[in-house]
């Protein structure tokens, strides 16, 4: 393995992966197995972040900054070779329109065209950081398909591969903007459902009809005032204050504007005063203050 460059990304937008849930398949539908080492065999997972990075005037992506570096790994590791049609360089003409070995072409893809797509990959959880990386984003889904990101990242070759090629490993992955979530799957809109006839014997409603639906509850109906007791007689003692002559009278301020409670159910004074109710009974019923 030749020596590895890092470099830092510009800025591009995240159109597929997922920084939080690795895939354990591979593009077959098969597990994923670790090729080499004393773990070969075992079963393993993978992350993939596609990166979608605007392209400029140049023709191809060797004559960017970044792309340079990545062409210069190659080159150097495998000579002549890195200039054959089947070489791995891990990056995609989001433009281009030639099917893939799922008969899928890039061009087809949400975020692809007009982009240079750099499929970044390894096997351990990417951390993500903030926009000038000074704090970690802990929260989960910090970063979705969708959103605008660097990545700082490096490209070494893979040899010994018999498919010889280039690494572009993620080492931090910086989120600088958001964008519309790109969702990943099948469109349930678009897989055609509803559209065939039924077989016979099914039925589009319940068998046995839809049940009733329940009843609407009645609104509670509003208390009665209790009634009043009936008064016990009182003897009557005249007053003869009225022989007196009437002292000056002062100007009192008018009562306070009974008050009423919670209790009172919504009712107002005016109304439980028509009930028959009296100030004395609302007060020690907690109805007025």
């Amino acid at each position: 393995m030749s020596d590895v460059v890092n470099f830092t990304t510009p800025v591009g937008r995240l159109v597929g992966g997922s920084l939080y849930k690795p895939q354990d398949k591979d593009a077959d539908g098969k597990p994923l197995l670790i090729k080499s080492g004393p773990n070969m065999g075992k079963p393993s997972v993978r992350y993939w972040l596609p990166l979608a990075i605007p392209k400029g005037q140049e023709t191809h992506w060797s004559q960017t900054p970044w792309g340079k570096l990545i062409w210069d790994v190659g080159v150097k590791s495998f000579g002549q070779a890195a200039s054959a049609p089947t070489f791995a360089w891990k990056i995609v003409d989001g433009d281009s329109t030639t099917p893939n070995k799922r008969g899928k072409a890039p061009c087809t893809n949400e975020g692809y065209p007009g982009h240079w797509v750099l499929n970044f990959g390894g096997t351990y959880a990417p951390k993500a950081v903030n926009k000038d990386g000074s704090a970690y984003l802990l929260e989960p889904d910090a970063i979705k398909a969708g959103y605008y990101v660097q990545i700082a990242a490096s490209v070494s070759d893979n040899k010994p591969s018999q498919s010889p090629g280039v690494y572009l490993n993620y080492v931090l992955i910086s989120l600088q903007g958001f964008g519309p979530e790109i969702s990943q799957g099948m469109n349930p809109a678009e897989a055609g459902f509803g559209q065939a006839p039924l077989p016979a014997g099914a039925s589009p409603v319940p068998v046995g009809g839809m049940p009733a639906p329940m009843p609407a509850a009645a609104p509670m109906p509003a208390p009665m005032p209790a009634p009043m007791p009936a008064a016990a007689p009182i003897a009557v003692t005249p007053n003869l204050a009225f022989l007196m002559p009437p002292p000056v009278a002062s100007v009192a301020a008018p009562p306070a504007a009974p008050v009423m409670t919670p209790k009172a159910n919504g009712g107002t004074y005016e109304q439980y005063r028509a009930a028959g109710w009296t100030d004395a009974q609302l007060r020690e019923h907690g109805m007025m203050v």
